[in-house]
């Protein structure tokens, strides 16, 4: 069974992970934020991350390695990542995408307009620069 490791936002397999999969790597290594390697047998399957504020957590960069796919791997590594997050305090989960809306739709986030999300998410590099254009979609978590 996979395994989260807690890694460094400044790992070179986490950032070419994400430039593969044509992630924004901007600001990884900026504080705040939280990032894992989704391992199998001791070989990484996956990354995500997550920026906590407050109650509200903003997942990040959930990324399966492209000869993993098709598994069920991203949901795991993605609730994986969030149950961390409900550990650390995080009730109501955010992110933004332009390519896995219907992924993320089917796991139970629903999209909302940006002006209904609450400040610490819209103030977040990743929603105020770097997506600008993204869905941004919500759902709570299991405390």
């Amino acid at each position: 069974m996979p395994a989260l490791v807690s890694i460094a936002a400044d790992a070179p397999d986490l950032r070419s992970a994400l430039e593969t999969a044509e992630l924004p790597t901007d600001d990884i290594a900026e504080p705040g934020r939280s990032f894992f390697r989704y391992d199998d047998g001791g070989e990484p399957v996956g990354y995500g991350g997550y920026e906590l504020h407050g109650e509200h957590v903003l997942l990040r960069s959930v990324v399966v390695l492209p000869t993993r796919r098709g598994k069920g791997l991203g949901r795991d590594l993605a609730e994986a990542v969030l149950a961390e997050a409900a550990a650390a305090g995080a009730r109501r989960a955010w992110l933004l995408t332009t390519t896995a809306e219907d992924f993320f739709v089917h796991w139970g986030f629903s999209r909302i307009h940006r002006n209904t999300a609450p400040q610490a998410i819209l103030e977040t590099r990743q929603a105020a620069t770097i997506c600008t254009t993204a869905a941004l979609l919500t759902r709570t978590l299991d405390g």
